[in-house]
């Protein structure tokens, strides 16, 4: 993917935080191979934030496909998209509107996923292995032609985001455990269940702190009520970062300069990945392999030989009356977690 002829790409992917954060390989290999290109990213509007910690994007896009858009939206949105005469679209996602999509763009070269039976609108189509950390998967969009290898999702922290993290931290030599417990409002309203108890993050927080360890409770404005539910039920006091982070950058700041992020499988999960930070993730109905990258310093905490998890993209179940994939899980699991990725 190295023709000197293709001066404006497209690079379309839909979904959260998380999604945009596994994705940013694909954009940032692409500026690599095309370092003089134009690239334009095409993302839902919730997301266009997180964009500015990957300079390898020039313009952001939006399309909400989250609120039901109309034909007239669709075909809105793409003759934008042919007005701006890429050379090279791309997308993610397995709808039939993707290949539809790009087609309509008027984009020469298109590459896809072979995943739906309008995959003949595409130039190059990709076969889909979704078992695989996703990151990977996005990238196989591109592995055929680009010439470089895959590397991990990573952003660029602001030094300013970074310097407020260290003042709100203070002096401390302490090992700094970050603790964000926080789950997409989004996916609980589509039945996602992902939230570790309440009293076992409290006990983890304690015991932690018991230990010498600096503990800072994180949380964004939606986790408001979760935050209050855990300080009610600790017996000690930890720096509470919840409602004076201002943004997502400066919880990046915060995750940077942490040693390590205790979370569930959520937004900050895949920015502490991208900025370096080790992280203890705990999993319940969704599988790790895919949404964390393989090798020792990032750990999944799940509860093996439960028959009826990893179960999100399979029978996604919105009312399990058990959730033993997440009560099962231990403050003992996370800790012995912990000391693997070099916290004691």
């Amino acid at each position: 993917m190295t023709d000197k002829k293709v001066k404006r790409i497209l690079a379309v992917n839909f979904g959260g935080i998380g999604d945009e954060l596994l994705f940013f390989p694909v954009i940032q290999s692409l500026r690599e191979a095309y370092p003089s290109a134009w690239i334009s990213v095409l993302v839902e509007p919730r997301c266009r934030g997180i964009m500015r910690f990957n300079p390898a994007i020039d313009e952001v896009l939006e399309f909400d496909v989250k609120n039901h858009p109309s034909l007239g939206d669709f075909l809105r949105v793409a003759t934008e998209l042919r007005e701006k005469t890429f050379d090279l679209a791309l997308a993610s996602g397995t709808s039939p509107a993707i290949p539809l999509l790009l087609f309509l763009t008027g984009a020469p070269q298109r590459i896809g996923y072979a995943a739906s039976f309008l995959s003949f609108l595409l130039t190059e189509k990709v076969p889909l292995s979704k078992e695989q950390y996703a990151a990977e998967m996005y990238y196989d969009l591109i592995k055929k032609s680009c010439p470089l290898d895959f590397r991990l999702p990573q952003i660029l922290v602001a030094p300013e985001e970074t310097a407020w993290a260290r003042a709100f931290l203070g002096e401390t030599k302490k090992p700094v455990i970050l603790f964000h417990p926080g789950v997409s409002q989004m996916g609980i309203r589509k039945g996602i269940l992902k939230s570790w108890p309440a009293e076992k993050w409290a006990s983890l927080i304690d015991r932690t702190i018991e230990r010498g360890c600096t503990a800072v409770l994180a949380g964004g404005p939606d986790d408001e009520e979760a935050i209050l539910e855990i300080r009610e039920k600790l017996t000690s006091s930890p720096l509470v970062a919840a409602g004076e982070t201002k943004g997502i950058g400066q919880l990046a700041g915060l995750i940077s300069v942490a040693d390590v992020l205790v979370c569930v499988d959520s937004a900050p999960m895949h920015l502490a990945v991208a900025a370096g930070t080790p992280v203890v993730a705990i999993f319940g109905p969704t599988d790790p392999k895919k949404l964390l990258p393989s090798g020792t310093r990032h750990q999944a905490i799940f509860v093996p030989g439960l028959e009826c998890r990893p179960c999100l993209w399979s029978t996604r179940s919105k009312s399990c009356p058990e959730l033993s994939c997440l009560t099962g899980i231990t403050v003992e699991m996370v800790e012995t977690a912990l000391l693997k990725v070099g916290v004691s």
